[in-house]
């Protein structure tokens, strides 16, 4: 289920310097920084990039607090129709997005931290071929315990979000599967885990309970965690 190199890239993230790329460690090193840093990652660069990257996405969460007329209507409720999502595990907790956050899954890739992260939930910066990416942790945003099972196949999710693309871990990925809505079951957000109040509905797969993750108020979360 990849997406095209150039899908997860804006033109505002290709606007960004990836000196790196061309003259540092993933290009042909001829930047005179690397004799005092010796990599990338510890040049203040690399730390500029960062720090314009978590703005820009800030400033889209900005635009999405104040609502539009439409935000303020409510959706048209179906009874009948489908809904294609992405089934994954974080944790012990079977979840399921909608496709179309989704824009890729791949293997795990390093995880740059930052040297003063603006909460728990960065964990820092990922380098998707060679643009920076934030990488957030997906079991504190929706207040899930986490433990690492030998079952555990673990993947990077790319989510698609307003101000560019997102990168979360989690422990295994079933696939995409089309869940019919008539057995999907809204839910009363009466837990107060996050992942409660994110969930649009439950639904049983396979022998499972599976919570499925709201599109829009996940991407809001997602967002938010980056302050």
């Amino acid at each position: 289920m990849p997406a095209s190199p150039d899908s997860i890239f804006t033109p505002e993230s290709q606007a960004i310097d990836a000196c790196w790329q061309r003259i540092g460690v993933r290009g042909d090193r001829s930047c005179e920084r690397l004799l005092q840093h010796v990599h990338c990652h510890n040049c203040e660069r690399h730390a500029e990039a960062a720090s314009q990257l978590l703005d820009r996405h800030e400033l889209h969460l900005e635009a999405m607090d104040e609502p539009s007329a439409e935000d303020q209507q409510p959706a048209p409720q179906t009874e009948g129709g489908t809904l294609s999502a992405l089934i994954f595990r974080m944790g012990q907790n079977w979840l399921a997005v909608p496709s179309t956050l989704l824009l890729e899954v791949s293997v795990p890739v390093p995880v740059h931290g930052l040297p003063y992260p603006r909460n728990r939930s960065l964990r820092g910066l990922c380098n998707v071929r060679g643009t920076l990416v934030p990488c957030l942790a997906l079991e504190v945003v929706l207040g899930l315990a986490t433990e690492t099972t030998p079952q555990d196949r673990p993947r990077m999710l790319i989510l698609d979000a307003p101000g560019g693309a997102l990168v979360t871990e989690v422990q295994a990925v079933e696939g995409i599967y089309t869940l019919a809505n008539a057995m999907l079951q809204k839910t009363s957000h009466a837990s107060g885990l996050a992942a409660s109040q994110l969930a649009s509905a439950v639904t049983q797969w396979q022998q499972r309970s599976v919570t499925v993750l709201d599109a829009d108020l996940l991407s809001q979360a997602l967002l938010r965690s980056l302050r």
